[in-house]
């Protein structure tokens, strides 16, 4: 009996996009001939296909088209079966292992220069020499210089397997002098966990992207080091996790949960049910715990969610989560491509399942959001679309709703107050305001040298002269006396934390946008310990 993988595959916000990424428990299936069985419905799709490919009036593409095909049929079974062509596996499966394989570089492609944003601590890049400002001039002898729209190409070449070898040809920032550095590429690891760091002095907050094969590591370090700084209280932000593996979604579960207590089970369609249930190994039992999560917290999330939900372990904020309950097994296709196929749903402690309902078809599915966004939902609390007769009871009392998603214990609504001006909204966007941040880091890196991330959260401040530089380089200048202090201090934060994030990275970013956030104050309110304390990073 071959190994099969049971995954909680990250779902898709339409244009939010919560990604490829799924989740795995490795078990093959039971019943394996049955997926070639029936001879004759394998030789009509055979038929089909060679009509199409000798008949048809103009040339097709009879692989893609059967990609399209069965990509269709999964997705009318329900929205969680798919299928990955064989070119996406690897990608996938990188996800799931928690890294790939390359030279350990962040870059910006600052006009026609590729400049390098930060290198990778311990990574192939930093010990062959490469630093941050750096540009880089050519590839393996190809020049990088040009006007790229698209940096795939770029990363795929400087991608590659552990011991291979790539030469970089560099300049650095002012300088004529070109140098060429040969690179052995090696693993470079895909952080699950954000950022983890002190908001007051017994106060943690550790913010989880994804739930990967190193996802528990790098938590149990975070854990480590922050209670080790004082911490005795411990803010989990799942918000905008898309999920990943069942067994790392059990395994932090366990990390709060006392022995024996439940935390998910999954029942398939014979009714076999498989329990799970927390062990003596939890590493933070007994301090206070909030989740955090909002509607792009799916999958191996709300299993979290839901497991510290139904024990009363945790007081869960922000907004309803996007309700994925369906768990699939992966089987491996003759030609090296996958098919994630719904074999069981899983339940909470109480016994609901978080499944949104999927009766009318995979489009009207996907489009959920909006619908959240056109009935105000993400706006106002409203519990109208959980059906009454799926109403749970946990052990403490609390009452749980299944069928939709996890319902926060305390709604916190999006902050609209920065969307009334919808034009400066956009003018100061990310991506407009990220363009300035490089390049003044770019001219600044003296100034920042000797500086950690948490005397920047803590000290730097944006001056009259850099917010005018600002809005220069934006072509805002002239509608200043229409930025209203609500609007210009999210400037200025903004600003602040994608500075802070090309130079220390996430380190240097989410301190700085969580100062101000709504659902991390409503955590900090809920324990009476909302100041204006600045958050110090945690060095593992």
């Amino acid at each position: 009996m071959k190994a099969a993988q049971i995954y909680l595959p990250l779902v898709t916000a339409a244009t939010l996009v919560l990604g490829m990424f799924i989740g795995s428990r490795y078990d093959y299936p039971a019943r394996p001939t049955r997926l070639l069985s029936e001879e004759e419905k394998e030789q009509k799709i055979r038929q089909i296909i060679n009509y199409i490919d000798y008949e048809y009036v103009d040339d097709v593409n009879t692989d893609s088209l059967l990609d399209l095909t069965i990509r269709d049929m999964l997705h009318r079974l329900d929205p969680h079966s798919s299928y990955i062509a064989e070119q996406d596996v690897q990608a996938n499966e990188e996800s799931i292992q928690g890294h790939f394989e390359g030279i350990g570089i962040e870059f910006h492609m600052n006009r026609d220069s590729l400049t390098v944003v930060r290198v990778v601590d311990g990574g192939p890049a930093q010990s062959s020499g490469v630093k941050a400002g750096d540009r880089i001039v050519s590839i393996d002898g190809v020049s990088a210089i040009g006007d790229y729209k698209v940096t795939a190409p770029i990363i795929e070449t400087l991608r590659g397997p552990s011991g291979s070898e790539v030469v970089v040809e560099v300049a650095q920032r002012g300088g004529n002098a070109l140098r060429k550095i040969q690179i052995e590429r090696g693993p470079i690891p895909i952080r699950s966990v954000d950022v983890s760091y002190l908001v007051n002095d017994s106060i943690g907050l550790i913010k989880v992207n994804r739930f990967s094969e190193t996802t528990m590591d790098e938590f149990e370090v975070a854990i480590r080091s922050l209670e080790r700084r004082g911490m005795d209280r411990l803010i989990l932000d799942l918000r905008d996790n898309p999920g990943g593996l069942l067994r790392i979604a059990e395994e932090m579960s366990d990390a709060f949960l006392k022995k024996d207590q439940l935390i998910v089970y999954t029942q398939n369609r014979e009714g076999d049910k498989d329990m799970t249930f927390a062990t003596s190994r939890g590493i933070f039992e007994r301090g206070e715990l909030i989740v955090l999560i909002n509607e792009n917290s799916a999958s191996a999330a709300e299993i979290v969610a839901g497991a510290l939900q139904d024990n009363d372990r945790a007081t869960i904020i922000g907004r309803r989560s996007f309700g994925k309950g369906l768990v699939q097994e992966e089987m491996r296709l003759s030609d090296g491509s996958r098919m994630r196929l719904t074999t069981s749903r899983y339940y909470t402690p109480t016994g609901r399942s978080i499944q949104k309902p999927y009766d009318n078809g995979y489009e009207s599915y996907q489009r959920d959001y909006y619908r959240r966004v056109e009935n105000g939902e993400l706006f106002k609390p409203d519990s109208s679309q959980f059906d009454p007769s799926d109403r749970y009871i946990t052990k403490g009392g609390k009452v749980v709703y299944g069928g939709g998603g996890i319902m926060p214990d305390i709604f916190v609504p999006i902050d609209s107050s920065i969307y009334t001006n919808g034009w400066l909204y956009h003018k100061f966007s990310y991506s407009n305001v990220d363009e300035f941040a490089f390049e003044y880091v770019d001219r600044h890196r003296a100034e920042f040298a000797d500086m950690t991330a948490e005397e920047y959260v803590k000290n730097w401040a944006v001056s009259n002269g850099v917010y005018n530089e600002l809005l220069a380089h934006l072509g805002a200048s002239e509608v200043k006396n229409r930025i209203d202090a609500v609007m210009r201090d999210f400037i200025e934060q903004r600003l602040k934390a994608l500075i802070g994030k090309n130079i220390w990275g996430l380190d240097g970013f989410y301190p700085v946008v969580y100062q101000d956030d709504p659902t991390v104050r409503a955590a900090m309110i809920n324990w009476g310990a909302w100041t204006d304390t600045v958050p110090r990073v945690v060095e593992p």
